[in-house]
């Protein structure tokens, strides 16, 4: 048995895994794995603190997901619809304590973090995920300690760089920023750098498939004040760190995954 799968069994607190006849439950499969940005990202959108905002670059590093069968603590919360800008809803914000994983059905456990560029080409690819057939309703997306030193993150967690400006035009002057989180930031929110209770759109996974996870940077940018922030220029956005946008990157609104074969 490979250590990968080694790995899993230790995950899963399973005795006996060997088998592949081992009917539609349990049975080993391979999930092939990418991310990239939620369509939200590469458009304007409007913040709860009302601005405007139109990125040019994010990016986030990971160390691994994670697949289980309990439901995401969203799905014990319903919130009304609300008008634009206002996506500080109580289902974005939902305490851990309310989320029980349940049954573990697989994993991707990269041995190097991945820098995930929301403003790349294509999504990025990551190394295939070891799992088991169930029922897949819920995901932990893993944030490393030392994440990659690449040009885009440059040694950074997270990083969003772009233009804001106030909804209501009380203000005609842009500020051209790019915030940035390192794990020190978010420890404060997170433990082990888990996010727990993403949402993995509920699938019967009965064969090897795709894992699919979309970023929604509106997150991270929901509770950012703008205004505490230089203005910068758009050649030079002023590198800032805000305790909205540390926050923000934990939330387990901004990451749903999802599964096709």
């Amino acid at each position: 048995m490979s250590s990968r799968w080694l790995a899993l069994v230790a995950l899963l607190g399973l005795v006996a895994c060997d088998s592949e006849d081992s009917g539609t439950t349990g049975k080993r499969i391979v999930l092939k794995t990418s991310a990239t940005a939620d369509p939200s990202a590469k458009g304007q959108f409007t913040t709860g603190f009302g601005y405007d905002i139109t990125l040019t670059k994010a990016a986030i590093a990971t160390s691994g997901f994670y697949y289980f069968d309990g439901p995401p603590p969203t799905a014990l919360y319903r919130a009304p619809k609300r008008g634009i800008g206002d996506f500080f809803i109580k289902s974005a914000w939902a305490h851990p304590g309310h989320y029980q994983a349940g049954t573990a059905l697989g994993q991707v456990n990269l041995t190097q973090p991945v820098t995930i560029d929301l403003f790349a080409a294509a999504p990025t690819a990551l190394a295939e995920g070891d799992a088991i057939t169930g029922t897949y309703r819920s995901a932990r997306f893993v944030l490393p300690q030392t994440p990659p030193a690449d040009a885009v993150l440059r040694g950074h967690l997270a990083m969003a760089e772009g233009k804001a400006t106030k909804h209501d035009g009380s203000s005609t002057t842009p500020i051209y920023f790019r915030l940035i989180a390192d794990y020190a930031d978010v420890s404060a929110s997170i433990q082990n750098g888990a996010i727990d209770g993403c949402v993995l759109d509920e699938a019967v996974v009965t064969d090897s498939g795709a894992i699919s996870v979309a970023v929604k940077p509106i997150v991270w940018l929901n509770l950012v004040e703008f205004a505490k922030i230089a203005p910068g220029t758009e050649a030079a956005p002023t590198e800032a760190k805000d305790a909205g946008f540390s926050q923000g990157v934990t939330q387990l609104s901004a990451y749903r995954f999802s599964y096709a074969k």
